[in-house]
């Protein structure tokens, strides 16, 4: 059972009457909230309200207790060198594509098929009407419908969290709930970046607590009949839709720069429908950013 909500019941007036020992139920409402984007500082304030004391939420949240590190740890040259670029010298499917601007990788069949379908039905579960971060945008950019999968508490997509984080060599802690997007006939998002542009608005809003964008890992979920490629625009590169295929890219220079070459459209879906699943990786988590552990995954 995932638990989304719960309250203490008992008096918080005092130390001594304070919850020292934690329980399966609330390690699970923890790590549900942390996963679903819920920032470290405010699962640590809901804890406290809860009568947890300080040594109870350490022990609830571990790594996340002293929340997300700082933004001058973050190493953009380690970050263009992530465990996954030098994975793709050597893997049977991962692999570059020939671009030199940016770095663009696809891995074919990176999803089996029944977990691609388990995660369509789970989008058409919760849809929503696709937004862009800056309010004044065009409506007609995006006119695709999400569905926030990293919200749900769904072990599914907590395993695939896991999977990708994996497969990329970056702790899940530096990236952005999981979301998918449904596009029907004649439904696209037209030239992007899925970067923020430093020094606006959007970037102050949406990267105050994260930091800037870092890895796009984007998954196909189904073949499409037709249309619904994903078109670098810039780098003269079109990636067609195939069923548990993954896109991969870096939207930063290594120096931590934007990089401009990123830029790409969802094309129009043209007959069908088209399915993706969506992470967007951060600069700012907590714990090391790239385990031991990822890197010696095949």
């Amino acid at each position: 059972m995932i638990v989304t909500s719960l309250h203490y019941s008992g008096h918080k007036d005092g130390a001594a009457m304070m919850k020292t020992t934690v329980s399966e139920e609330w390690l699970t409402y923890t790590w549900v909230r942390l996963r679903s984007g819920v920032e470290p500082h405010e699962v640590k304030r809901q804890l406290i309200q809860n009568g947890f004391d300080d040594q109870a939420i350490r022990s609830l949240m571990r790594d996340a207790y002293n929340g997300r590190r700082p933004i001058s740890d973050v190493d953009h040259a380690a970050l263009a060198r992530a465990p996954l670029t030098l994975r793709a010298k050597s893997h049977p499917q991962l692999r570059r594509i020939p671009a030199p601007k940016a770095q663009l990788y696809v891995w074919p069949n990176f999803l089996a098929p029944e977990t691609c379908d388990a995660l369509i039905a789970l989008t058409d579960e919760r849809l929503r009407a696709s937004t862009t971060t800056d309010a004044f945008a065009d409506p007609k950019i995006r006119t695709s419908r999400s569905s926030d999968i990293g919200t749900m508490g769904h072990n599914l997509v907590m395993q695939l969290d896991e999977l990708i984080a994996e497969a990329l060599g970056i702790h899940w802690s530096y990236s952005d709930a999981t979301q998918t997007q449904r596009y029907d006939v004649n439904q696209e998002y037209k030239a992007h970046y899925d970067y923020f542009t430093p020094g606006t608005r959007d970037y102050q809003v949406h990267c105050q607590f994260t930091g800037q964008r870092t890895w796009t890992f984007m998954i196909y979920l189904n073949d499409v009949e037709e249309g619904g490629g994903t078109r670098f625009r810039r780098l003269e590169k079109t990636i067609m839709p195939e069923k548990g295929k993954a896109v991969i890219w870096n939207n930063l220079n290594p120096d931590g720069s934007v990089n401009p070459y990123t830029i790409h459209h969802g094309m129009k879906v043209r007959s069908g429908a088209k399915y993706v699943i969506t992470k967007w990786f951060r600069e700012r988590g907590w714990g090391e950013m790239f385990p031991e552990d990822y890197s010696r995954i095949s």
